[in-house]
Order: structure tokens, then sequence, then C-alpha cells
């Protein structure tokens, strides 16, 4: 009789297993965009009150799907590290340090993984991404885009992931390296189920809305060829790409039946952060696939950042709009591809 009722209970459970992991028909994925939940240095006027406040009126958006991913603008360390060199600049000099003990902010609104991949990770120099990098492993956030630590894989609700993170900048992996690129994404694609790209790159604010095929130079600085590099990402493998670092959102586009959101802009910026216009504005960009990465469809939801800087609903769907706009300006060949809805929804025409 205890036999039977273990052969039952294994039974159940094998079957929940499969009913919640990979015989799904579905699985879902979050992308969104910038960071930074306030900055300790050079002092704390920069640090919320409240900060497990500042994800309060999209948490319960974040925690629907199976795996949420964001670009986490700076570093979390406590104290120490060496101010970044701003070459006598201080009027443009921004350092972004987040106390550690904001990563279970971080993991309480439904993030799951994060992009290291960008410009303000080493603000206090070497010391800074590694302590982050530890900060994050201790509370069990995965993380990626370090240059010796490029991706992560990890199973969620029975899915296999493999997430990657890229940028131009120093101490990443670099999203100009496309043979290293194509390697990192590869491996990914042959272990796991789905597999989910972000970069950091292109140029910054209004004037740099437009997704360009080619090289951004940004006050002479080149922030790489995000075209380029999303499409060898697919080709190597990746079934959805995200992009973050123009701090305004971008277009999208459908690739070889794999979704790429060319820019999330601001998401969770206090403070520190010029939320005018359409800095203020990005999409939640929620991605549904089959279980091998294939595009079904994907729904933008709009927010709005009020200042001092948290992100809340915008019922005028300021950043949908301006998704639409881009799209078709920058992709006219998505107008055959893409159905972008004043609901949100995008699907395959």
């Amino acid at each position: 009789m205890i036999v039977r009722s273990y052969f039952i209970i294994f039974l159940i459970l094998l079957f929940c297993a499969g009913a919640s992991g990979a015989d799904r028909d579905t699985v879902t994925v979050i992308g969104v965009g910038d960071i930074m939940l306030g900055t300790s240095f050079p002092d704390s006027s920069a640090l919320p009150r409240y900060p497990e406040r500042l994800f309060l009126q999209v948490r319960d958006i974040l925690h629907s799907a199976d795996l949420t991913v964001a670009n986490l603008e700076g570093c979390l360390m406590d104290s120490g590290g060496t101010p970044k060199d701003c070459w006598g600049k201080t009027e443009r000099c921004f350092i972004f340090r987040m106390p550690e003990s904001y990563v279970t902010h971080l993991l309480d609104a439904g993030i799951d993984a994060v992009s290291l991949a960008n410009n303000h990770v080493r603000d206090m120099g070497y010391e800074s991404y590694r302590r982050t990098m530890a900060v994050c492993d201790s509370a069990g956030l995965r993380h990626a885009g370090i240059f010796d630590t490029p991706s992560d894989t990890f199973m969620i609700n029975g899915i296999r992931f493999g997430f990657a993170a890229f940028s131009p900048h120093w101490a990443t992996a670099r999203m100009y390296e496309y043979e290293k690129v194509r390697k990192i994404i590869a491996e990914l694609d042959g272990y796991c189920d789905v597999v989910v790209a972000m970069f950091h790159g292109g140029g910054e604010g209004e004037a740099y809305a437009r997704t360009p095929r080619e090289n951004e130079n940004y006050n002479g600085e080149i922030r790489g060829d995000v075209y380029r590099f999303a499409h060898t990402a697919i080709d190597a493998g990746a079934d959805i790409v995200f992009g973050t670092g123009p701090h305004v959102t971008r277009a999208v586009e459908l690739y070889k039946d794999r979704f790429i959101a060319y820019s999330l802009g601001n998401f969770c910026t206090y403070k520190r952060f010029n939320l005018d216009g359409a800095r203020g504005v990005a999409p939640i960009m929620k991605v549904h696939t089959d279980k091998e990465g294939v595009f079904l469809f994907a729904e933008a939801i709009s927010i709005r950042q009020h200042w001092p800087g948290y992100p809340a609903l915008d019922p005028g769907n300021t950043a949908l709009r301006q998704l639409q706009i881009l799209t078709r300006t920058d992709f006219p060949e998505m107008d055959s591809l893409l159905v972008i809805e004043d609901s949100g929804r995008i699907y395959k025409r």
C-alpha cells in the first residue's frame, strides 16, 4: 500500500513537471531597459528613501513571464573602489554605485537575470564589476556580460535558458568581436531551449532614436553596429535579442522568425538620469515563443517614469506609438511581416 502511494505521488510529480516545463507550447520572456536604483557616490543624496517601492506599479507584470531580464546600469558595491576618470568633464561625469542590499529589490521585482555589459559596471574600477558579480551570485541573481563571464545557463519552469550580454565597452564581452559572439551564442544554442541575448550599444538621447545599419559614433566613441550584432546573434542561434543603451525607445524587427527590440530605453533610473521627453518613456517587452524560441507574438506595455525615477503604466501608450513610427520608418520591410496594434500586441502578418 505504501509502495503504491509513493508510485502515485511520483506519477503526479512527473505529470506536473512535464506540464509546467518543456512540454508546454509557449515560453514567455520579458525584457526591460536600463535600471539604476540610486547611487551612493559621492554621497547618499541620490538614494531613494524607500527603494523597495520603486517597482511597485510594475511588479506583477515582471513576475508574469518565465524569464525577466534587464540591463543593470552601474555596480552593486557598498564602499571602496576607484572612481573612473572623467577627464575633467565633471558636469557630465556620472558614477553609479548602488548599495549591495539593493539586489534584493531586483529579485523581489521579478527580475531573474541582468546584463552587466555596459559602460557603468566599471564606474568604480576593476573592483566594482567583480564585487557586483559576487553580490549577484550570493543572492541568486543570474548575470552575464563581463569579458570572462559573457553568458550563463539556468533552468526556470522546466525551460533551459541561455543568456548572454555584450557591449562595445571595456571589461565587457565585446559586441563587435563577431567571431566570439558567434561562438558564445552557438554554444548556448547547442545546450539550451531558448537563448536570449542583450546588448548595450548605440548613441544616446532623442537624436539617436533611429536604428542605423552601421557603426554608431557617439561623441567620438564607436558604440557598435547594433543591426549587424543582432543579426549575427540570431544567425548563431539566439532566439530573442534585447537592446539597451540609447536611453530612448527604438524599432523592433523580426529576423528569421526571431524577435529583436533595438532599444528598451530607461526603465527604472533613479534621480541621476534625464527623463525629459522620449527618455522618460519605455516599453516592457513581453515576448512569447514556442519551446524552441520561434516567435509567436509579443506585447509592448508602455511605462512612464515619474520623477525622481520609477516606472508606472502609461495610459497614453507613448512608447508604443514611438515603436510603431520608428519600426515603420527604419524597417519598412516589416510592414509585410509584422503588425503592431494600438493595443500593444505584436504579431506576424
